[in-house]
């Protein structure tokens, strides 16, 4: 029964919230606001169960004598003080966040908003490296990838259009380089001369490039963004979409049960 019990709430609530979104009259017509109260609630208990997990983890690594043991100690009597002053100011001034309170004057102004900064300019390397992986000329997908978000980037941006000569200039001249690298590389004389007229066109077609972009740039990188990355976005929210249906479907019908574990 402790597993049948869970999978037949699960089954009813599915499918009541199914009937009533599409069924918007009474007594259907309100049962999914009033489930939405329910996920309140049930949110509420979630976030004590989460703290009471976090402490004990915590409290855990403290009585073995972890080597993060330290760490620890700092957590959780930080979490009781922040807790304890956010209660004082509260009872105080009826608000811990009132422009009177010490809490938002000294713990949310002076403490916790320069942490916050400090965790997102961290955020920011990693989002750095990420591009820098994600946007490495490996193949044609990277290369158009690159490009596309280099256009899309200095079009954005203001006076964006004075770098454009430069970055077109390294990008064709970066491309030339693999063309010839290509042709070094070919046994076929006609692949050779081939790659080695891409690689010429490409150094041609720097300045008529720049000229054109630097006129043109803003309008570009509305129509990348509003056209092909639309498209390729709309796509993966189809398929993410697709997913939380049958994923839905399953824990539904009691076929995906890991939530139980």
């Amino acid at each position: 029964m402790k597993k049948e019990v869970p999978l037949i709430i699960t089954f009813i609530s599915g499918f009541l919230l199914i009937v009533a979104l599409f069924i918007p009259h009474e007594p259907f017509g309100s049962l999914q606001e009033r489930f939405n109260d329910w996920y309140i609630i049930v949110s509420g208990f979630t976030l004590i169960l989460g703290v009471d997990s976090l402490l004990l983890y915590h409290w855990r690594k403290i009585k073995t004598k972890d080597k993060d043991a330290p760490y620890s100690i700092i957590l959780i009597i930080t979490f009781i003080t922040v807790l304890l002053w956010g209660i004082y100011s509260g009872v105080k001034h009826g608000n811990p966040f009132a422009p009177a309170s010490t809490f938002l004057r000294y713990f949310y102004t002076y403490m916790f908003v320069p942490l916050q900064a400090t965790m997102f300019a961290l955020l920011a390397f990693f989002i750095a490296s990420a591009a820098y992986r994600a946007f490495r000329a490996r193949g044609l997908n990277a290369t158009l990838l690159l490009v596309s978000a280099g256009l899309v980037m200095l079009g954005r941006v203001p006076k964006g259009e004075i770098v454009v000569p430069f970055f077109i200039a390294i990008t064709l001249i970066l491309i030339a380089i693999i063309f010839v690298l290509e042709a070094v590389a070919r046994v076929s004389l006609y692949e050779r001369l081939l790659y080695f007229a891409l690689a010429l066109i490409s150094l041609i077609a720097i300045i008529p490039l720049s000229i054109l972009l630097r006129e043109y740039l803003p309008a570009l990188a509305d129509w990348i963004m509003n056209v092909p990355q639309l498209g390729a976005k709309r796509g993966l929210f189809i398929g993410i979409w697709l997913g939380a249906i049958a994923m839905a479907i399953r824990i539904i019908l009691g076929i995906e049960r890991t939530y139980l574990k």
